[in-house]
């Protein structure tokens, strides 16, 4: 069994909108190993981007827990394993200085000439690219040099936040393929986030599945594919394009607004019963290995 390198515990994260509160990031809770790749899949809005930079610590949580390398180092700007954690951003072109060259991006990450080269070998970029300025990259190039960016401070842990849903198909495949061969070589744990199951079947070990900031379903990744239990799994997966999946098409319930009481799903699945609407159902193992948060299942 490999060695727990991250610890999320019940974190919670909030934004004020006008006289409210919104809450993004829910009572999460989940674990990753040296070297594993867990995907956070869930819709636009759930919270996935929150949760990584919440992880990360460039937002600062309302509550919970960030264990990295068994030390705490939740809401710490500063601490041992600060270079250890990175992120790869979804828009390479909003990433980047525009005014700054590739060799001047790499820099800003390693301070070391003598690396930036060796950083674009193995991110499959040339020499001559180091010159050039982010407009004159493809949008997989980019992402590719910010890729060695990332990994010129040799981290253990990295964010992937969307970092292929910017890019045409071929390009995203490549990118894929680079994470995977990079996390063989380095042995980089990857929080992969992403609102493609397609794509996320490809690189991840286990899949967390997000709604509404919630973790409604957690298991590996085989398991959520052929042998999914929550309701908006089910939806998802509904929701890609055959042959990839055979699931029937997920009816939505229209006229019910969401509810802070109960099931976050409730409103919108076609099981759903009084008792859904009034019982918060935690994320609890239902099998080995595999979680859900449904009173249904």
């Amino acid at each position: 069994m490999k060695e727990t390198l991250l610890e999320v515990k019940n974190l919670t994260k909030s934004y004020k909108t006008g006289k409210t509160r919104l809450t993004a990031v829910n009572n999460v809770s989940f674990t990753l190993a040296r070297g594993e790749t867990l995907g956070v899949v869930g819709e636009s809005g759930c919270g996935k981007t929150t949760l990584g930079r919440t992880v990360l610590g460039l937002l600062k949580a309302d509550s919970g827990q960030v264990m990295f390398c068994g030390e705490d180092v939740t809401n710490k700007k500063r601490h041992p394993h600060r270079s250890d954690m990175q992120i790869i951003f979804q828009d390479p072109y909003n990433s980047v200085d525009p005014y700054y060259t590739v060799e001047k991006i790499i820099l800003e990450a390693v301070q070391d000439k003598d690396k930036v080269d060796e950083l674009l070998d193995k991110v499959g970029l040339s020499k001559d690219e180091k010159y050039k300025y982010p407009h004159e990259l493809s949008g997989g190039q980019l992402q590719r040099a910010g890729i060695a960016r990332a990994i010129g401070m040799h981290p253990k842990f990295m964010v992937c936040d969307e970092p292929v849903s910017a890019l045409d198909v071929s390009y995203q495949s490549k990118i894929i393929t680079l994470l995977e061969d990079l996390q063989q070589e380095e042995g980089i744990a990857y929080l992969f986030i992403s609102h493609d199951l397609a794509v996320v079947r490809h690189i991840a070990d286990r899949i967390a599945i997000m709604y509404r900031g919630k973790i409604v379903e957690l298991a590996d990744t085989d398991t959520i594919i052929d042998h999914p239990v929550h309701p908006y799994t089910h939806f998802l997966l509904s929701a890609v394009p055959a042959p990839f999946s055979e699931q029937e098409e997920y009816p939505v319930i229209s006229g019910r607004q969401p509810n802070e009481q109960g099931c976050v799903f409730a409103y919108r699945c076609p099981f759903a019963d009084d008792l859904c609407f009034h019982t918060e159902v935690p994320l609890q193992e239902r099998s080995e290995n595999h979680s859900a948060a449904c009173l249904k299942y």
